[in-house]
């Protein structure tokens, strides 16, 4: 009778703690990280926390029913969390009468280098390029560019003409660019004052309606190869031993998490300074749907074109077994989400994403 009452008391802990911290981690999107990282690291772990909880909900449907409520109450709870993981957008939304559709891409391109092979013979057609342009995207943003034609070995300049061809209006700052098949004019950001964060920001004339484009390649992670190879090891095969080490881990992420948050709200300063009826933001934010940094960009104004067309989980970095989508698109003004889709094309260590966006005709 005692031991029922212990593994009772057990598992009624087992599962309080499950739904706490599926609570923490649904949630620690809306955490500061300069207040405390770790919700927003446990952000990042919240699908195998989802399916933890989602465990204990069956066990206790077949063992303690009235302990599977809590379960369930956790899961609804999280719903928010569970919708940026994994949209459920059924169905083509209608396109507004007296508009025109736009497709934007973001891509960060890996300076256009093959992820798995390394620089390209300039005889070769390359695969990143290809995929951009056989894209049909109005507006590409990119992370990790370089410019056309810069480096021989890059590309055959058949494809060099074609991006000439296709994209007429290019600008550059650092490693970012933005490609337009319409005019371009730069608008001046404010440096990011950190190697691995810039920000661009561009108006485009759609034909007599500005949109304006910033482009962002916000904070890396900050983890040396050394790092990535001991979290191969605990993803792979954790030993107590690698486990104690993996502590390191949780710091530089921390920190990577604080420097985000300083620079996402640097953009949104400027946003603000700068203004625009209609604003697509696109990039390689370095952290997952929902996190603290989008929520400071989108600041309740903009939405994300995932969670509001998508269908799915989408993954958008794969290397170095880091599976998480991490590349963002979002918009606002009198713009509406048509379709999102990810293109699975693996040349770079990023995957592109692109959608397709409603606008108003200037005349409107």
């Amino acid at each position: 009778m005692i031991m029922k009452k212990i593994v009772k008391l057990l598992w009624l802990i087992i599962n309080l703690c499950g739904s706490i911290a599926l609570m923490i981690s649904g949630y620690g999107g809306h955490i500061n990280p300069n207040d405390w990282p770790i919700g927003g690291i446990a952000l990042m772990i919240f699908p195998a926390l989802l399916g933890g909880v989602l465990l204990l909900l069956v066990l206790n449907l077949l063992v303690w029913r009235r302990l599977a409520f809590l379960s369930a109450l956790t899961i609804l709870m999280c719903a928010p969390a569970i919708w940026n993981v994994c949209p459920m957008n059924v169905g083509t939304p209608s396109q507004p009468a007296n508009s025109r559709l736009i497709k934007v891409m973001s891509y960060n391109v890996f300076n256009f280098d093959n992820y798995y092979s390394g620089r390209l013979d300039s005889s070769e057609l390359n695969p990143t390029l290809s995929t951009i342009i056989s894209s049909g995207a109005d507006i590409v943003c990119l992370q990790e560019s370089r410019q056309v034609g810069q480096t021989i070995g890059w590309a055959p300049q058949s494809q060099c003409d074609s991006v000439n061809m296709y994209y007429p209006y290019r600008v550059m700052s650092g490693s970012l660019a933005i490609w337009s098949k319409f005019p371009v004019d730069t608008v001046t950001m404010p440096a990011s004052g950190e190697p691995t964060a810039s920000y661009q920001c561009g108006r485009v004339n759609v034909n007599g309606t500005t949109l304006t484009v910033y482009n962002l390649h916000l904070q890396s992670i900050g983890l040396s190869p050394e790092d990535k190879t001991l979290y191969k090891d605990l993803t792979r095969k954790p030993t107590t031993h690698r486990i104690e080490d993996g502590r390191g881990l949780v710091s530089k992420l921390s920190h990577a998490m604080r420097q985000r948050a300083n620079q996402a709200a640097q953009v949104r300063s400027a946003m603000d300074s700068i203004g625009g009826d209609n604003v697509i933001v696109a990039g390689d934010f370095n952290d997952i749907e929902g996190c603290y940094a989008q929520r400071l960009i989108e600041n309740r104004r903009l939405h994300s074109l995932y969670t509001s067309v998508g269908f799915g989980p989408v993954v958008t970095y794969y290397a170095n077994r880091f599976y998480f989508n991490i590349d963002h698109l979002l918009y606002g003004g009198n713009l509406k989400a048509m379709s999102y889709r990810r293109v699975a094309v693996k040349s770079s260590d990023h995957y592109a994403i692109e959608g397709v966006l409603a606008i108003k005709n200037s005349q409107d």
